[in-house]
């Protein structure tokens, strides 16, 4: 690294390091008091949601401060001032803030601890580490823990898993725009009054943290800015690009924004003067990388954390961006913007090629069940009991017989005595031409297998497909796309059939 010496006098700020961590650690603090706000309020939670949350921030710090003891410990400094100045706890507070309700402490206790130990103090420490802490933390959670989830605590659809999973991060039908906003509307996205990462679902609040911060200077305006903006623009042009009308895409780059920790990442983390440039033109590069990165894996990996990945990519970067506008900036500036204007170009470019890549949602159109038929000469509707009960001349030739047949509940199900026959039976009619040979209609009367299942067999598509077919040459029936679910009930049915058909000689 280039180290830069200026003579004396030097002026000391009144902008201290441990004044402006801990500015940082009281906003961190009420992001996480409206979650717990959140969660007590909510009826649909309640206090259950609250112990859990403050379970996770006790075992993020603990493991924090055992990190650091040991350490302290290890390397024989003393233990409570090397804990007080290296501000581990705000990596503990960033980390938990991230991390959605329902996650296993025993996850956040390891992710934890590679935030610290692996993020922080390999590298040397506060001030010296390349990576966000709290990102690589995160990363573990994502990538190994994401199915450490608390059984009896858990959270409806967030809004990324929802445009997700469901809308493909994209989409430009009016009626799943509507159906999207009917489940959570901008304003709800807005005020954060939704389930999701514990400190970054209220964009309201995050966003007057962030100007408070700006103002006490405590963080440069820059990077939230230029990367807000950079996703603002560029999911705006995608929208754009895919079809959507002027006059309903503005919800497309809002949802973007407000969801996926974009704001709490932009003012908490992508803003951390240690791993991003400290150069005013190398800021800017940075957070404009940042913003491109975030939205191509989005839409392109369909992965809900691209902003967290993309503050991981952007450190990696970030020592060539410094040597890059190292020096004089006045005389860089030309270099800055050339720079800018080129990601910018590439950043349009990308949205492009990413329109040509995704396809917008449309709504599922259901599939028709396939075809399903089952023989007449099936084993087991041969092995079903069947009785021919009587018939019934009707004025028009045709006959009527009444047949008594086993379905699921005499063959699997228990015996009922009270009956007749020595099994619990279904009963139809069957009405016969006067030809003796062609189905006039198939009635059942009595249904005793299990109700709501069995008694699919009612339905007129199933019975009307016997109408007018030749009994003698019957071979199968069909069952799936009208009765699914009622196997049984279609071979007692079948069973009758072939009681009559035997009866008539067939």
């Amino acid at each position: 690294m280039k180290f830069v010496f200026n003579a004396s006098p030097n002026l000391r700020q009144k902008l201290s390091t441990k004044r402006m961590m801990m500015e940082l650690t009281i906003a961190l603090l009420i992001v996480y008091a409206f979650s717990l706000f959140y969660y007590a309020s909510n009826s649909e939670y309640g206090t259950a949601y609250v112990m859990q949350a403050l379970i996770l921030m006790a075992t993020a710090l603990v493991v924090t401060f055992v990190c650091e003891a040991l350490w302290a410990l290890f390397k024989k400094e003393a233990m409570i001032p090397y804990i007080s100045s290296s501000f581990g706890w705000i990596t503990a507070i960033i980390l938990t803030l991230m991390c959605p309700v329902d996650t296993q402490p025993y996850a956040l206790a390891i992710a934890t601890f590679f935030a610290i130990f692996v993020g922080r103090i390999l590298f040397g420490g506060f001030g010296q580490n390349i990576f966000n802490p709290a990102a690589v933390g995160f990363a573990i959670i994502f990538a190994s823990f994401a199915g450490a989830k608390v059984a009896d605590v858990a959270t409806a659809a967030t809004p990324t898993a929802l445009i997700a999973g469901e809308y493909n991060w994209l989409t430009i039908n009016d009626s799943m725009i509507s159906a999207l906003l009917g489940k959570y509307d901008l304003w709800t996205l807005f005020t954060g009054w939704y389930p999701g990462g514990l400190g970054e679902t209220c964009t309201l609040l995050l966003l007057v943290l962030g100007v408070v911060l700006i103002i006490r200077k405590v963080i440069d305006w820059r990077v939230p800015v230029i990367y807000l903006g950079s996703i603002l623009v560029l999911t705006s042009i995608l929208g754009l690009m895919a079809g959507m009308s002027i006059t309903n895409f503005y919800w497309y780059p809002l949802y973007h924004l407000c969801t996926g920790g974009v704001v709490f990442g932009a003012v908490f983390m992508l803003s951390d003067p240690v791993t991003s440039p400290t150069s005013k033109m190398g800021k800017c590069v940075f957070a404009l990388g940042a913003g491109i990165i975030t939205v191509l894996i989005r839409v392109l990996a369909n992965a809900p954390e691209g902003c967290m990945y993309s503050i991981l990519i952007m450190n990696m970067l970030t020592p060539a961006i410094e040597q890059a506008f190292a020096g004089k900036q006045l005389a860089l500036r030309k270099k800055a913007w050339m720079t800018l204007g080129v990601l910018s170009v590439l950043g349009i470019g990308s949205m492009a090629l990413a329109n040509a890549a995704i396809t917008p949602a449309e709504p599922k159109v259901p599939e028709k069940p396939k075809t399903v038929m089952i023989p007449m000469d099936d084993s087991y509707t041969a092995a079903l009991n069947a009785t021919l009960d009587g018939s019934l001349q009707n004025e028009d030739g045709s006959t009527t017989y009444t047949v008594t047949a086993e379905g699921y509940a005499a063959k699997e199900g228990p015996n009922m005595p009270n009956y007749d026959h020595p099994f619990d039976p279904n009963v139809f009619e069957i009405t016969i031409a006067a030809d003796g040979k062609t189905i006039v209609s198939l009635n059942p009367t009595v249904i005793k297998d299990t109700p709501y299942i069995g008694d699919k067999i009612l339905n007129k598509k199933y019975l009307s497909q016997f109408e007018g077919k030749d009994i003698s040459t019957l071979q199968e029936v069909q069952k799936n796309d009208v009765v699914s679910g009622a196997t049984f009930s279609v071979k007692s049915s079948m069973r009758a059939l072939l009681e009559v058909k035997k009866a008539l000689g067939y």
